[in-house]
């Protein structure tokens, strides 16, 4: 870019590290799901699992831009706060950790506060990064040559430093094909006539006065022309003939954040949350888009319940992040959460939340003893609810 000497690729050292890693990690992933794959005691698809990792997409700068936000300048101050909020309702929802790709250290200014502020989760394992590799100065290296052509090429200052050089923040490795052959595949579908970027090849011949044809194969190719770079909207963009129209850029983001977004919960085998204050944050996902159902958590849903549970200002202002973990290790705080998304039991807690609150114990949570009592006192509830209906329906002759 301009008279900016070009950057080197990466070592042969660290490509050789990395492949390594690759190696060593497929041959433990396979072992590892071949060993659990026959005794886990959730069906196979569909509806909420504990057992997934929370996905923090919610940080992510170009999901977030899709939904008008620059999280890097205009509105970091707000986005930090946001994500800080979020962060407390993800933890609730998994009984494993959460998982934020390594690329949000570098890319993203304010990041590094985020963790420190998060410190208690990273040195409790319960956050945790995804990268190709273990080392974050070895993926540095990595994604230098990736950005190489950008002029605010974010690996190429930053060094590791922090809470990200703490020996507890842990690597979760990324078991897939990677990101850009993932969205290189769905790229060259949603280029053919009916797809979703068919309007874009349109566009691009119009505009450039060639064929149809012509258009169609050149985009298809892009992936191939990257030369290795991210494949993320603004590279796309670059690598086009012609500018795209607003719209078009908007339906280029979108597709290509949904893409990565959908991913990397396959490949994780994790769950995100949704409905989110800055927007529904999924870029087009729902429960209907394949293997998807269960995977997506409304925010506003569980917020709602925290509040009937009278201990959303509790979860929210005065709880430390280890009263977090210990709320969402207790079994009657699994049992309502296990409600809270599954639509056909959605009036029995609201039922157990009015017959608790009838007892003397039940009040606005300020500290973790009295927001463990109201949890208690709802499951319970439940838990008495479900006693009498099977006691009735033995006893039925």
């Amino acid at each position: 870019m301009g008279d900016e000497p070009e950057r080197p690729a990466p070592t042969q050292q660290v490509w050789a590290r990395r492949d390594a890693f690759v190696a060593a990690r497929d041959i433990y992933v396979t072992a590892v799901l071949s060993r659990t794959a026959t005794r886990t005691p959730f069906p196979a698809g569909g509806g909420y699992r504990p057992d997934r990792p929370v996905f923090v997409q919610y940080t992510n700068p170009e999901i977030l831009a899709c939904y008008g936000i620059d999280a890097r300048e205009r509105h970091a101050a707000l986005t930090l706060t946001r994500a800080l909020e979020a962060t407390r309702l993800a933890l609730l929802l998994t009984e494993r950790h959460l998982l934020i790709p390594a690329s949000y250290i570098f890319e993203i200014p304010w990041y590094r506060t985020f963790l420190g502020c998060l410190a208690p989760l990273v040195r409790a394992g319960a956050l945790r990064y995804v990268s190709p590799v273990p080392d974050l100065a070895d993926y540095r290296e990595m994604k230098v040559h990736e950005y190489r052509r950008d002029r605010l090429n974010p690996y190429r200052r930053t060094g590791v430093r922090g809470i990200c050089s703490d020996p507890d923040f842990t690597w979760a490795p990324r078991h897939g094909g990677g990101t850009a052959a993932g969205i290189g595949d769905l790229w060259r579908d949603a280029l053919q006539p009916g797809g979703e970027l068919h309007g874009i090849v349109r566009g691009t011949a119009r505009r450039w006065h060639r064929p149809r044809g012509r258009a169609e194969r050149l985009l298809g190719r892009t992936p191939e022309r990257l030369d290795g770079q991210a494949f993320i909207a603004r590279f796309v963009e670059r690598a086009l003939p012609v500018p795209l129209t607003p719209p078009e850029s908007t339906s280029l983001a979108f597709f290509l954040s949904r893409a990565y977004l959908r991913s990397y919960l396959l490949d994780l085998d994790a769950a995100v949350l949704s409905d989110l204050p800055a927007g529904d944050l999924t870029c087009g996902l729902s429960r209907r888009t394949p293997g998807m159902d269960g995977r997506l958590l409304p925010a506003r849903r569980l917020d709602s319940v925290l509040h009937w549970l009278g201990i959303r200002d509790f979860v929210h202002r005065a709880a430390r992040w280890d009263e977090l973990l210990r709320l969402r290790s207790l079994p009657e705080f699994g049992l309502v959460i296990d409600r809270v998304y599954d639509d056909s039991a959605a009036d029995a807690l609201r039922i157990a939340v009015l017959e608790a609150r009838r007892s003397h114990r039940f009040r606005h949570a300020g500290t973790y003893a009295e927001a463990k009592s109201n949890v208690q006192a709802v499951a319970g509830t439940m838990a008495d609810f479900t006693f009498t209906d099977r006691k009735t329906w033995s006893d039925d002759p």
